[in-house]
Formats: C-alpha cells, structure tokens, sequence
C-alpha cells in the first residue's frame, strides 16, 4: 500500500511537469531535460534524426546510463529516469536567465507565452482530476445518498465513518475513517438518525461497537461524554457524542456524459473551496497570527494516502484527484518559486512591455525557493517524530 500511494503521488507530480513539458514544446521552447523522479539520475534515452550526409533522416533512441550522456542530447531532449521516484521536473533552456537571447530559450519567449508555459501545470494538474472523477463517476463513486444526485446504485456501503476527531472517544477506541458500522450494543442500526440518537442517549456509558473495516468484523469499546468536551463551545443541550461525522453511504455509477459533467463540476468546485481555504488561511496569519489546521508534507501525504488506499481503491483515485486539484490550486499563489509568481513577472513584462530584470527575477525566485525548501524540511522532520 506505501508503494501504491508513492506511486500515485508520483503519478499527480508527473502530471503537472508534463503539463509544462508539453508548453513549453508548442512554443519551441527547448526542454534540456525531462526527468521522471529526482537526482541523482539513474539513466535515460533521447530521441534522435540521423541520416547520411543530412539525407533521408530517420527517427532513432539512444539509451544510456547514468552521467554517461551522448552527444546527441546538446541538440535534443534527455529524458531522464531518477533514482528519488517522487514526481518529475523539467529543465527548461534559459529558464533560469542563461542563453536568454537564443530563439528556443525560455526568456526570449512572448511574455504571453511564458505566461501560458507557467501554468500549464496547473493546468494538467486540474485536467487529471476531471479525467479521475470522470472514470470514478462512471464506474462507481462511494456517496452520501442524501447528497447525490439520481444514479444508479450498485451497492449499499452502509453509515460509514467520514471523519473521526483527534484526541475524542472515536480515535481512542480505534475508529477511523472510512469503517463501516455495523451495530451498537447489539443492535442493528440501518439509519444515521436512529444511531445518532442512540449515542446522543448514552452520555456517560460505554458503546461496543462493531465495525466493518475491509471485510473485517472488529469489536471496539468507545465511551460516550458531553460534546461540550470534544467541540467546545456547543449549543444544543449536553448530550453525548463520541467524536465522529457519518453517511449513509453507497457506491453509485452514472452514464458517461453525466459523469463528463459531474467530473468538471467536481473539479472546479474544488479548486474554488481550496481557494477560499487558502484565503482564510492566509487572513488569519496576518490578522489573528494564527495557523489553521496543519500542513502536510511528502511523508504526512504517503502516510494519508497510503491511510486512503487501504479503504478501497476508488477512495483512492478520489485522493489523487483531490491532490491534484491541491497542487494545481497552490501553484498558481505568488509566491516565488511556485507556477505563480512566474505567471505574475510574465503578466508585469507584458504590462510594461519590456522584460523584468532577469537578475532581480531570479534573485527573489531562488530566495522564495530557498524559504520553501526549508519549511519542508521542518515539516518532514516534524512528521517523521510523529511517526515515533
């Protein structure tokens, strides 16, 4: 499951440097290199013309390993395989203000197209997630029967777990998110309210809860208190709660145009929630100097997403359609080093009509890159201790 959920992550991060690949190449940018993964580099291949005397060229590859690079990649690009297998990256001719007044070098690029370079993995970031919803609609996406739309149901999931608070009952008692109940107390509940009420009823006592997780029958011992004590400031009398958000949940399928529609809607109303997110969270640092929530980094992701993959695979492909959106969504800020502030130096350069001072533009980019790298690797370290 860690190597399928590194895998997909992997797959998510391709995908957007594919998109600026693929850009960059319409505009006659060259791409110096294509990597799938991270440096060290393992080896590659090239594509190549060759032909005698210039005449009747062929399409040909060459392989090769390691540093051990041919001669034909000063003219053509490398595609590179790496040894760190998370995601890609693309070295682009110029990008960083080198041969900027060659024809095929980033720089010497239309201020629009640069513009259009720079998001264009955003851009695929936000098409594989349309692509991803679009084939879950249609061969069957887990959801909340009160919230989906008419489709056909193939299965019944049952009241399955959606959240499951930190610190609360739930946690402690081992639920997690994405379990199935299947009784309490010995008693078979088929309905939300019938079981919400039951646990509203008991405050003080202790539930034997059997859940359904992945085809496992398991019992679980989970005391029931005051909401008061797990969400504080709650209105509405104290009664008792275990910490848990539920749905009445089924597998439900939609015919092919339907599902076109459902998986752009999805997207886009996702991509417009993380963006208000990110506002609010933003708007709280710099008013109240707080943090909302918590930010993941590669392993607090694997962690999760391996998490995800072990409820089924559709929750699965649902994950790496959401990190999508996320990546696509976060690479558009302007902040310097990401997708954004790029678009932002392209659209100033188009304002002014002459280029931004490409040593300046660098400069604060490789300060901006330099900000991020550490705050990752705070938070990798921070979620490894978590681990322990």
């Amino acid at each position: 499951m860690v190597l399928l959920a590194i895998l997909g992550l992997s797959v998510v991060i391709f995908f957007h440097e594919l998109g600026h690949f693929l850009a960059a190449k319409a505009f006659r940018v060259r791409v110096e290199e294509f990597g799938f993964g991270y440096p060290p580099r393992l080896g590659g291949f090239i594509f190549y013309k060759s032909g005698f005397l210039g005449l009747w060229k062929k399409n040909k590859i060459k392989f090769f390993l390691g540093k051990n690079v041919p001669s034909e990649a000063k003219k053509n690009t490398i595609y590179s395989i790496n040894w760190i297998p998370f995601g890609g990256f693309n070295k682009l001719k110029g990008e960083m203000g080198e041969k900027d007044n060659e024809p095929d070098s980033f720089f010497a690029q239309a201020w629009w197209k640069k513009a259009i370079t720079s998001l264009g993995g955003a851009g695929m970031n936000i098409l594989l997630a349309i692509f991803i919803f679009i084939v879950c609609y249609f061969i069957g996406i887990p959801q909340d029967l009160n919230q989906s739309e008419e489709g056909k149901i193939i299965r019944s999931v049952g009241i399955q777990i959606n959240s499951v608070i930190p610190d609360s009952p739930a946690e402690k008692g081992g639920l997690k998110v994405g379990d199935v109940i299947e009784e309490i107390d010995n008693q078979k509940l088929i309905k939300i309210d019938e079981l919400q009420t039951y646990i509203k009823t008991r405050v003080n006592n202790n539930l034997e809860i059997k859940i359904n997780r992945r085809g496992d029958l398991i019992k679980t011992n989970v005391a029931v208190i005051p909401i008061q004590d797990i969400v504080s400031g709650t209105e509405g009398g104290n009664y008792g709660a275990i910490g848990i958000s539920l749905s009445q949940t089924a597998i439900v399928s939609y015919p092919f145009f339907r599902s076109v529609v459902l998986g752009v809607k999805t997207t886009f109303s996702l991509a417009w929630r993380m963006l208000d997110g990110l506002w609010l969270i933003l708007k709280n640092l710099v008013v109240e100097h707080k943090m909302i929530g918590e930010v993941s980094g590669p392993v607090g992701l694997t962690v999760l997403a391996t998490q995800v993959a072990r409820i089924g695979f559709i929750y699965f492909l649902q994950f790496m359609a959401l990190i999508s959106v996320a990546i696509g969504v976060c690479q558009i800020i302007p902040f310097p080093a990401l997708d954004g502030s790029r678009f932002v130096f392209s659209l100033i350069e188009g304002i002014r009509r002459k280029p931004f001072n490409r040593q300046v533009e660098n400069i604060i980019i490789s300060i901006g890159f330099y900000i991020l790298v550490t705050v990752l690797i705070f938070i990798t370290f921070k979620e490894i201790f978590k681990l322990f």
